[in-house]
């Protein structure tokens, strides 16, 4: 696949967003973050430019949306992507990872869940709001919807997560899980940006996989 925003890009800039997190948002020479700050954020925002640069399709891309799903509490996943359509189909979700350190007894759970609130919102109409300007979107989703989880890094993730990718592969219709790299963790601390990026086992495959997907919906 031809990317205008390739998968090395999109690490640099990841990497990039690491070591910046290392520094206090305003300089002053006594001044040191003890730990750095969440680049979740930046990360959804990076994520959403890399489908956005590498989509045909006409689509708007909403970041960290509040949705109410019928019958579910509000969700907010990460990455809202719209059609520029009348009706306002949304075909994909995106929940984006840096890794699954946070979830240690793996991801099939997670996933599940979201199968479930998938089929359930299949065909159903949503409103949501742009937290710039405050005007409200309307959607339907599609009854092909998706939700996609897309962790940067296996490492960190824990023992369970390539056994969970096998099962989610296989049990789940509504969701898929793609791992992004293996090898090094982008924030590291021993290498320069650049070493980390040479040392990044970059899984060129499932880039390919989750945009087409989404160029396919």
């Amino acid at each position: 696949m031809q990317y205008k925003m390739s998968p090395e890009e999109y690490f640099r800039k990841l990497i990039e967003l690491y070591f910046f997190a290392r520094e206090p948002k305003y300089y002053n020479p006594n001044i040191f973050r003890g730990r750095s700050s969440s680049i979740s954020s930046e990360l959804e925002d990076l994520t959403a430019l890399f489908i956005a640069l590498n989509n045909p399709n006409s689509c708007n891309y909403f970041t960290d949306q509040p949705i109410k799903l019928e019958g579910t509490t509000t969700k907010y996943p990460d990455i809202v992507v719209q059609n520029n359509d009348i009706s306002g189909t949304i075909e994909n979700l995106v929940d984006t990872k840096a890794d699954t350190g946070w979830n240690r007894e793996g991801m099939l759970n997670f996933c599940e869940e979201w199968e479930k609130t998938i089929e359930a919102a299949k065909g159903k109409a949503t409103t949501f709001s742009n937290g710039k300007t405050k005007k409200t979107h309307k959607g339907i989703f599609s009854n092909n919807l998706h939700y996609h989880v897309v962790v940067a890094t296996e490492v960190n993730s824990g023992k369970k997560i390539l056994e969970d990718y096998e099962k989610i592969k296989k049990q789940c219709k509504n969701v898929s899980l793609y791992i992004l790299s293996s090898g090094i963790h982008p924030n590291n601390y021993e290498f320069s940006q650049n070493e980390i990026l040479d040392k990044l086992v970059i899984k060129h495959i499932e880039f390919d996989r989750l945009m087409s997907h989404i160029i396919n919906a």
